[in-house]
């Protein structure tokens, strides 16, 4: 089994205010199925590569995105 990483996109799915998405998987585009699927359509705010983080060689870290209108 190949090392999972944590992928995440900021700043997406713009309305009001934009969101976050992220997956723990193989590769970015594993990922970016895997956030579709959940989703159940494709959507352009993943086309671009996400934040990935690598477990093993990551220090403590958060990041966040603020909700509201």
């Amino acid at each position: 089994m190949a090392k999972l990483k944590v992928y995440v996109w900021e700043e997406v799915f713009r309305d009001y205010t934009t969101g976050i998405a992220f997956a723990i998987a193989e590769n970015s585009e594993q990922a970016r199925d895997l956030v579709e699927e959940q989703m159940n359509y494709r959507h352009d705010d993943l086309a671009h590569e996400p934040k990935e983080i690598d477990l093993d060689n990551c220090k403590p870290q958060a990041f966040y995105v603020y909700g509201g209108g």
